[in-house]
């Protein structure tokens, strides 16, 4: 399951915006960047931003992004403004399932 387009948040062009602009939150599985979004965009948009860092593997950082869409995805409907955000997340969400990683999502969404 991957994010709609309309809630996929292009890094390229927005990234500077949100990181001068956000406000940020930690969790135990993410750093949250979020920031309100332009006045024209009606919905949330949504980015993973992950480094080689994280892991050297494309394979295994594509599998974290995977995981952490789906959980967005199953927690859409917890917001009620619309932002643009950032999730970074964090090496030890490696070993977490797709449950755990959705509990942290729901608890930052409200936190917002």
């Amino acid at each position: 399951m991957t994010l709609p387009s309309q809630n996929r948040l292009n890094l390229r062009l927005e990234r500077d915006r949100i990181e001068n602009s956000s406000q940020k939150i930690h969790s135990l599985l993410f750093i949250l960047l979020y920031s309100p979004s332009p006045k024209n965009i009606k919905h949330s948009r949504f980015a993973v931003l992950l480094s080689k860092k994280f892991a050297r593997l494309a394979v295994n950082r594509n599998k974290a992004k995977r995981l952490v869409h789906q959980a967005i995805q199953k927690n859409l409907n917890l917001l009620t403004s619309s932002y643009d955000i950032i999730f970074i997340p964090k090496k030890t969400i490696k070993t977490k399932t797709i449950k755990e990683i959705s509990q942290d999502i729901e608890n930052l969404f409200q936190q917002i």
